[in-house]
């Protein structure tokens, strides 16, 4: 008989994944061996960095889990000997958040890293996020690899956030080499999955599967009898509870807190996949403009932006690996509908 974890035994480890889901992935586990760059010097930043003790403070507002976000200001602290503090939720929470007090006229962050959705477009149209490719970021546009913009180049992408297959580690000795495995007949009642329409990048990943292996392989998965959950979440915490085989999507900090709890649940990193991005904006009456232009800078060159996704496990604009994400586009409600429909999801 196939061994159970109990549910409620992992829900402890849990607790404060249950908080990070909704950012996508994130969270490495070999932070200590990340090196933080020095970046090289020009007249142009010395400027910068000059004008940004003068500030000498900074407020951050992020959706990169929460020692990612701890690992990199303190590394740009060491750097410039600024202090900067941040707070840390999911997109939606502080896309609120920032949109109440920049309305008021009053934000109290000066530089953001959300999940890039029409939000930034709204934002930059009523001034409350200034256009980063006009702010006098040394090191955008400039080398900044083409292509990972939004907005007209406003925004800058600095993490792709792709999506991967979790799955049991007892029940599956071999980690699945395809997205096909979710349509293997051996499989059939064993597939957890998040609804596909419970996200943006849950819909686009499906209508990337969709675009890549057609509509037959949609209705091969629904012949699995996939079992459907609200979020990422419960599916892979079923999953590590042995109540299936594998589960969608897979998301770094809940598969990694879950085996922090001694849970057999393990990821594979599979390609093409889609999923979450992250970019960055410079808010409109910063209380510490240079400062978060001088971060910002940290971000956009290749070497902060690559240490930025090795802490978090994410993949970098400048990645060669970049190529096998394709960046999510809106799905149409129609499109997403028949989706679900293919898929047999509620």
């Amino acid at each position: 008989m196939r061994r159970r974890k109990s549910i409620v035994a992992l829900g402890a480890s849990l607790a404060l994944t249950l908080t990070l889901a909704a950012c996508g992935d994130g969270g490495s586990d070999n932070r200590a061996d990340v090196a933080a760059p020095t970046l090289s010097d020009s007249p142009e930043l010395q400027q910068l960095v000059a004008d940004a003790k003068k500030d000498n403070c900074l407020t951050l507002y992020g959706v990169p889990d929460e020692s990612t976000l701890k690992a990199v200001t303190a590394a740009f602290t060491k750097e410039y000997d600024i202090p900067v503090s941040f707070t840390r939720l999911v997109s939606a929470d502080l896309s609120q958040r920032f949109s109440t007090e920049a309305a008021s006229g009053a934000p109290a962050a000066d530089v953001i890293l959300l999940t890039h959705s029409p939000f930034y477009k709204d934002a930059l149209a009523k001034g409350w996020l200034n256009p980063v490719d006009k702010a006098g970021v040394p090191a955008y546009p400039g080398t900044f690899p083409t292509g990972y913009t939004a907005d007209d180049g406003a925004t800058p992408v600095v993490q792709l956030v792709a999506t991967s297959l979790a799955y049991n580690s007892e029940l599956v000795k071999t980690a699945p080499d395809s997205w096909e495995d979710y349509a293997d007949p051996a499989y059939k009642g064993e597939l957890l999955f998040a609804e596909p329409t419970s996200s943006p990048a849950n819909v686009a990943f499906w209508q990337l599967m969709r675009d890549t292996y057609g509509d037959d392989f949609l209705t091969k998965v629904a012949a699995n009898k996939p079992k459907w959950y609200n979020s990422a979440v419960p599916a892979t915490q079923a999953v590590a509870a042995g109540e299936g085989s594998l589960a969608f999507p897979g998301v770094t900090p809940i598969v990694n807190s879950l085996k922090g709890s001694g849970a057999p649940v393990e990821l594979a990193k599979l390609s093409p996949t889609t999923g979450p991005e992250i970019a960055l904006g410079l808010t409109a009456k910063s209380k510490c403009p240079n400062a978060a232009k001088l971060f910002a800078n940290y971000l956009l060159t290749e070497e902060g932006n690559t240490y930025l996704n090795k802490l978090s496990g994410d993949i970098s604009p400048f990645a060669p690996n970049a190529k096998d994400f394709v960046r999510p586009k809106p799905v149409p409600d129609a499109q997403a509908q028949e989706i679900s429909r293919l898929l047999g999801a509620p």
